[in-house]
């Protein structure tokens, strides 16, 4: 059968024809009822979205020295393609579509008015160069750095109303360039490079123990951007900006901490070391911040007192301090100038204690009487809060003293030795200063050889003295006074023994006197039984020494008297001879 092409598929009857007509008719009906249930696309936002630098005078530079250094500008100078009228949001992204800024959504926009920009969203803008109208550039800070191993990114403007009607808009951080793609956009690309890395590092001096906290920090860079970073202390302690272009001076300043200081201490001046850094291409400088940590403070006064000091009284006081926070402290205080000393920066709250380490000498004539200190005090912040320690004097009393002596009736060196039953007389003198003294002992212990004359111990010119006994087991003689007003003497008596002559000589004894006011104060005395001693021969202008009393008579000089009598023996003889008349024999031989 002969082929009659498209033809063939027409009715041929007249029914035919009438049902193919209605069906096409109805798919022309439904075909328009889905168009209209389609949702329209925008129209086309006419012109182009440009970058340039900070004043807009160039556009499209493709490639810029930094982040910072990219502006949004709604049209380029020379005129041409200009974005229309109305408001825009805008977006970087890396170049397929990963959003690089954590603003969300509505968050960052700009006004277009006669083809330039007039307002935005509050970043960083700078005037438009070419044109006395109201324009500005908006800075693309800040944005994260994009994943694109050739270091570009995507800039992404849409109108606003556009955005809005996107049914994933409340999607806070949502990218519409991917979720809404019924949207009309216009879109730049451009490189940032070549750049390097500024790292911030974060460390706390002082304190009581391990601060925590988070601290914002601005970073200016100049043209090439103004960055807001937050370090976390102590974990990690720094943060990193990434990409900044060689060359960029970036400056770092903390002007105000937001960690409030742990109880008692403020926040110093920071310590910045490494401000301004200069970048350098594929390397990473550093920047170290150190907040410090001051003790709030205050200061301690300590002031001496000492009543009734005498004029001219000059003396150094050592003061030890004990603070529930700081020190110890070890001061000296000298006195009467300046009288005071005072210690500084003191935390505050600190509790502290003075104690007085035992004073210098006290004026002469006075003795101290104990020390007055204040009150524990505590410290207060910026205040000097002030303790005084006073020394009390009084006068010194006079120290009374009792001296003895003791002496004895017997001969002496050089003369005739005492003899069995020979009776010698002890006399012990005491003298008294600053009187009175209570409670007076005098003590005599005999040595062997002698006996105590009972009976004979006597009270001398001072009466105080009273005569207690003598104890025969040691051989001891005892007085005793109430009280020794003034001073006077005892005496008492002693035979020698029989056979004391063959004791060794010289027989020695001590009497002490002592008081409930006085140190004991000894003394001695010798006696010769026996054999006389030979007499000591004195040197030349020396004398021989004394006894304990003085010589019975003159000593004389034996030698030189045989002389005299020798002498005048010879004169007499010569005399005779002379005087008496000579024999006659011999007259006859001297013829």
């Amino acid at each position: 059968m002969p082929s009659r092409g498209s033809l063939a598929l027409l009715p041929r009857t007249r029914k035919g024809l009438v049902l193919f007509w209605t069906a096409l008719f109805m798919l022309s009906v439904a075909l328009q009822y889905g168009a209209a249930m389609v949702p329209q696309k925008a129209l086309a936002i006419s012109g182009a979205v440009f970058t340039s630098n900070s004043d807009g005078t160039g556009i499209d530079l493709n490639i810029y020295d930094s982040k910072g250094a990219v502006y949004l500008t709604g049209g380029p100078c020379q005129g041409g393609s200009h974005l229309e009228d109305g408001t825009y949001y805008y977006q970087v992204t890396s170049p397929n579509g990963a959003l690089l800024s954590s603003d969300a959504i509505g968050e960052r926009f700009i006004t277009v008015d006669g083809g330039f920009i007039v307002s935005s969203s509050g970043h960083v803008t700078n005037d438009v160069a070419c044109t006395t109208d109201p324009a500005i550039t908006v800075q693309l800070l800040p944005y994260d750095n994009t994943p694109n191993p050739g270091g570009e990114y995507k800039l992404t403007v849409g109108l606003a109303s556009d955005v809005e009607d996107c049914d994933a808009f409340e999607d806070e951080g949502f990218n519409f360039v991917k979720d809404c793609q019924q949207i009309e956009t216009k879109s730049d690309n451009f490189k940032v490079g070549p750049n390097g890395d500024l790292r911030i590092e974060k460390s706390i001096s002082g304190g009581p123990g391990e601060v925590e906290g988070s601290f914002d920090i601005t970073v200016d860079c100049g043209n090439d951007g103004t960055f807001h970073v937050t370090v976390e202390v102590p974990d990690p302690g720094f943060v990193v900006i990434h990409d900044l272009p060689e060359g960029a001076e970036c400056e770092v300043d903390e002007d105000i901490i937001q960690e409030d200081p742990p109880l008692g201490f403020f926040w110093g001046p920071p310590t910045i070391v490494g401000s301004p850094a200069t970048i350098e291409a594929g390397e990473t400088v550093t920047i170290d911040v150190t907040n410090n940590l001051e003790p709030k403070s205050g200061s301690l006064k300590i002031t001496k007192v000492i009543p009734d000091a005498p004029e001219g009284f000059e003396g150094s006081f050592d003061v030890h301090v004990t603070c529930t926070l700081g020190g110890p402290f070890d001061r000296t205080i000298d006195f009467p100038d300046p009288g005071f000393v005072t210690i500084d920066d003191i935390p505050s709250g600190a509790v502290c204690v003075v104690i007085e380490i035992p004073p210098t000498n006290p004026p002469a004539g006075f003795q101290w009487a104990g020390s007055l200190v204040s009150d524990p005090v505590m410290i207060l912040t910026g205040q000097t809060v002030e303790v005084t320690v006073t020394n009390l004097l009084i006068e010194q009393q006079a120290v009374p003293t009792l001296t003895i002596e003791k002496t004895n009736d017997a001969p002496g060196v050089g003369e005739e030795p005492l003899a069995d039953g020979d009776t010698v007389v002890y006399k012990l003198d005491y003298t008294l200063t600053n009187g009175p003294a209570d409670l007076g002992v005098i003590e005599d212990v005999l040595p062997t050889g002698v006996t105590y004359v009972v009976g004979s111990a006597e009270a001398g010119d001072n009466a105080e003295f009273v005569f207690d006994g003598y104890d025969s087991a040691t051989r001891t003689l005892r007085w005793e006074a109430t009280q020794v007003t003034a001073s006077g003497s005892v005496t008492y008596e002693v035979t020698v023994d029989e056979g004391a002559a063959e004791l060794p000589q010289p027989l020695t004894n001590t009497a002490c006197i002592d008081s409930a006011d006085t140190e004991e104060d000894c003394a001695e005395s010798d006696i010769f039984v026996g054999e006389p001693p030979e007499a000591e021969t004195a040197p030349p202008g020396e004398t021989a020494p004394p006894t304990d009393i003085a010589g019975a008579g003159d000593t004389g000089a034996p030698g030189g008297s045989l002389l005299l009598i020798l002498l005048a023996l010879a004169g007499v003889i010569l005399a005779a001879v002379f005087v008496a008349p000579t024999p006659a024999s011999i007259r006859k031989r001297m013829r």
